[in-house]
């Protein structure tokens, strides 16, 4: 069956999307090495994406350094942002799908806007969007309900009939701080044990899975 009651989807970025840690992570390796500090692992930062940069970034730098380390993470990932995008199993199918049966869609993340949209351009996936909305576009950042809201107002779609699909507690807290149904695939940075205690109303191996389940 299809999901025909949903009039939008609403898609977190990394982890769900897009595998870009590899990029992130040498952003925070860059940074750590202008400051002469060993950089943190692979695995520590994937571990920690999500609650957007200028929250993350706390993770591996004292405060008196946050400044000048944020400087350098955002100038190497200006250069490097377009490098290393590795668009997740079924996300094309998935998009399309969604496009095809005149529902609409909107990237809904922590990343910068700005950046988001240039990815998804280079991906060749902008026109199936209504909406990319990110960080620096708003005040806001996941999982404030006031981002989750906005979204919904420019997507002019009600909150129950919007689903959320990510792979984090982030986009569950988003999804339900407003009404939305929370899908998730656990492709990024938790566990399906740890999207179940988080409270997914749904979890699917992946965005293949939910194409062939919910639009065969």
């Amino acid at each position: 069956m299809t999901d025909s009651k949903n009039a939008a989807y609403l898609f977190d970025m990394d982890g769900t999307l897009v595998d870009h840690f590899e990029t992130i992570f040498r952003c925070y390796e860059y940074a750590s090495i202008q400051l002469g500090k060993a950089p943190p692992t692979y695995e520590r930062v994937k571990r920690n994406v999500g609650g957007s940069m200028p929250v993350t970034i706390r993770k591996f730098f004292d405060e008196s350094e946050i400044e000048d380390a944020m400087r350098h993470w955002n100038e190497h990932f200006d250069r490097i942002h377009l490098e290393g995008v590795i668009l997740l199993k079924g996300a094309r199918q998935l998009v399309e799908a969604i496009a095809s049966r005149g529902i609409k869609a909107a990237v809904f993340t922590n990343k910068s806007g700005e950046h988001t949209r240039n990815i998804i351009e280079s991906l060749g996936l902008g026109a199936h969007f209504s909406l990319v909305i990110g960080a620096e576009d708003t005040p806001y950042r996941k999982p404030q309900p006031e981002l989750s809201r906005i979204a919904l107002e420019r997507l002019e779609v009600d909150a129950s009939d919007a689903t959320l699909v990510g792979d984090s507690p982030f986009d569950i807290e988003s999804a339900h701080c407003v009404g939305m149904t929370s899908f998730c695939v656990p492709t990024g940075s938790h566990s399906e044990r740890e999207l179940v205690e988080a409270g997914a109303d749904r979890i699917f191996p992946s965005l293949q899975a939910i194409a062939e389940t919910l639009f065969p």
